[in-house]
């Protein structure tokens, strides 16, 4: 079992791969370490968005990011 399924996720906290792969997208970064399970996960939080073949940080998402940035 990957390590990352026995995350406990709650709506409001992110884990530390879900702040980098948000973080990742906000910077439009081309190498992306991540697969869909990720993206699909911060899909379903409101946190990033499909667009096409690219994805994007929502509104939400980058309240997410703020409130962790210091």
């Amino acid at each position: 079992m990957d390590l990352q399924h026995l995350q406990i996720t709650h709506r409001d906290i992110l884990s530390d791969p879900e702040w980098i792969a948000l973080e990742s997208i906000d910077e439009e970064t081309s190498h992306f370490i991540f697969d869909d399970t990720v993206l699909y996960g911060l899909s379903e939080r409101g946190l990033v968005e499909a667009r096409g073949d690219r994805w994007r940080v929502t509104d939400h998402g980058h309240e997410a990011l703020s409130a962790r940035t210091p």
